[in-house]
């Protein structure tokens, strides 16, 4: 007879009702909080020697293509936009079904949250130097830090237990967790891989640097549906 007890035994993974509770508000980062502060602040000290007109958006080629007039609107719309985003991130998680199994990955959303405002700091930062210096190179800075976000989310998209929120979120991995598991340890490798070839690209002419970045992307995303589809099919034959 065994020494083993398999009542004693503690399962892999929590059973549904020894799922930890669903997120609170005071379970999110704040981080992103100072930084859109930092942002408004920053944004309301230069107004007054902001010039006339502020570039606002950069072609491929990296010049700046259209120019905005100096207005609370112009200048103050990434700070709005970036509160705007995080207030959304943080709805988001109240509205998925599987919230509880999110919370067991909640430390890597978060961060990735942290990731994702700090981006739209950054490219804040990036058009209000612009706007002093048409020639300040905004593409490079942005493809840098698209970069490193891509490699950020691909290294908590590892672990990442299955949810709606984040991660690979199709059929086949939201109805079959050995799937989700694979296809986001998959698309983990991957996003870090595209991120460090965002990276290089960007110091690469525009049209390149723009076709390099598009062209990772667009390769993550057929690997990891493709992957995922097929994976589900080995073990789901009758579907």
């Amino acid at each position: 007879m065994s020494d083993r007890d398999p009542l004693k035994q503690a399962p892999t993974t929590p059973l549904p009702d020894e799922l930890p509770a669903p997120p609170h508000l005071r379970d999110y980062t704040k981080l992103p909080l100072l930084l859109i502060a930092a942002m408004f602040v920053v944004g309301a000290v230069l107004y007054p020697r902001l010039p006339a007109s502020i570039p606002m958006h950069w072609g491929i080629s990296g010049a700046p293509d259209a120019f905005s007039p100096k207005s609370l609107g112009s200048v103050f719309f990434m700070p709005l936009l970036s509160l705007g985003l995080y207030a959304l991130l943080i709805v988001v998680p109240f509205l998925d079904p599987k919230r509880r199994s999110l919370k067991l990955s909640f430390r890597a959303y978060n961060i990735v949250i942290d990731a994702v405002v700090g981006l739209e700091a950054v490219v804040f930062a990036a058009t209000m130097i612009a706007a002093f210096n048409n020639g300040f190179d905004v593409a490079k800075v942005v493809l840098i830090s698209v970069g490193l976000l891509f490699a950020v989310i691909g290294n908590y998209m590892t672990t990442v237990k299955q949810n709606w929120t984040f991660g690979v979120r199709v059929s086949w991995t939201l109805s079959d967790e050995v799937v989700w598991r694979k296809t986001n340890r998959l698309g983990g490798y991957l996003f870090v891989a595209a991120g460090a070839i965002t990276i290089v690209a960007a110091f690469l002419p525009g049209p390149w640097a723009f076709g390099l970045m598009m062209g990772a992307i667009l390769g993550l995303l057929v690997i990891t549906y493709a992957y995922s589809y097929l994976l589900y099919r080995s073990r789901h034959p009758e579907a």
